[in-house]
């Protein structure tokens, strides 16, 4: 059976009815599990093993909760969990200027990202 490529989203929790992320995701073929910054490591040990771990950077350019997020990639960069997976820290302003989410995933994940279910 196949099934859809996974991408798991870590925010700060505070989402807005323009959240257009997972509309976006799902646009590409790609299901994505969205949890807050303080629940990823439970989430994590229980859902399957994503295909790429994007973690929406607060807007703010700097500051204790920016550099929280950080922190998380560099440790999951590192982590025999989720060695492999694709580590992304997006924000909005830097996916606008790359050409969207689909352009920034073909290039930290590879073409095959957005081809399509996982066999």
């Amino acid at each position: 059976m196949n099934a859809l490529r996974k991408v798991l989203v870590v925010d700060s929790g505070r989402r807005g009815d323009d959240d257009l992320l997972s509309i976006e995701l799902a646009e590409l073929g790609l299901s994505s599990v969205t949890t807050s910054f303080e629940a990823a490591d439970e989430v994590l040990g229980v859902i399957e093993r994503p295909s790429a771990i994007l973690l929406r950077m607060p807007q703010e350019r700097s500051g204790e909760e920016r550099d929280s997020f950080r922190q998380l990639a560099c440790s999951l960069r590192v982590s025999e969990r989720t060695c492999g997976i694709p580590v992304i820290e997006w924000d909005e302003d830097a996916a606008m200027m790359a050409g969207g989410i689909s352009a920034i995933l073909r290039t930290e994940v590879g073409p095959q990202a957005v081809a399509g279910p996982e066999l």
